[in-house]
């Protein structure tokens, strides 16, 4: 059974989120954002649940320590519906996010998604993706450019997967919401916006001499093939 933590402080909402995923899931609830801090350094999950407005220690906060820890797929939850808020969310690396009041059949629906694609990263088998410094290994869910290791949540990861195995295909936002996201979540195409502006930060904080994806202005993204290309 998998594993999923769950930072929601409203005694309510706890209850009824076991009641609605205890059956598929073994959940743990953290009442506050310290206790999720706390329970994420003792234990491993496959996925978490935050919820921003958190006592002690908020869901913005707790999503950027797990980022530098590991990367379990995170779903944030929040009352609020700015876009901005979700914006954040998603460059801190939050791998989705779901707006109250939801649906438990589209909360089941986005924690199964997220659980399977990052199974699917971990065991599928499938060949190296090289060109020059950069390295990416499927199999592993590992990106290395000069040796150096890159960090990426899961949607980070497909995503530049997608743009690796098409080099010289432009992708539009559409054609990546299309790839990356289930037809029952939720697509915006600022989410694509964020999970890139993520892989760029990610390549200059290792100094990289690349980000790895060009803005083709009008139509979409594309690989930026870094040079001396490996066969």
């Amino acid at each position: 059974m998998k594993k999923i933590l769950i930072a929601e402080d409203e005694a309510l909402m706890q209850e009824l989120l076991m009641v609605h995923l205890q059956e598929e899931y073994d959940v743990t609830i953290a009442k506050d954002g310290a206790e999720a801090l706390e329970r994420i350094n003792l234990e491993t999950y496959d996925a978490i649940m935050l919820d921003i407005m958190l006592p002690y220690v908020d869901g913005f906060t707790l999503c950027s320590e797990i980022r530098r820890m590991n990367q379990t797929p995170i779903l944030m939850v929040t009352a609020r519906t700015e876009v901005e808020d979700r914006v954040r969310g998603l460059e801190l690396g939050a791998d989705d996010y779901l707006v109250k009041p939801f649906d438990f059949a589209e909360l089941k629906a986005r924690l199964h998604a997220l659980i399977r694609r990052s199974t699917i990263i971990e065991e599928k088998n499938e060949d190296v993706i090289q060109y020059g410094p950069f390295k990416m290994d499927i199999v592993s869910f590992s990106v290395h450019f000069d040796q150096q290791k890159v960090d990426l949540t899961v949607k980070e990861f497909e995503l530049l997967k997608q743009l690796a195995l098409s080099p010289k295909q432009v992708f539009t936002r559409e054609d990546l919401l299309h790839l990356l996201w289930q037809e029952d979540e939720e697509r915006d195409e600022r989410a694509i916006d964020s999970h890139v502006k993520n892989i760029r930060y990610k390549m200059k904080k290792i100094g990289a001499s690349t980000n790895l994806i060009k803005t083709v202005w009008g139509l979409g993204y594309q690989f930026d093939m870094p040079e001396n290309r490996h066969e």
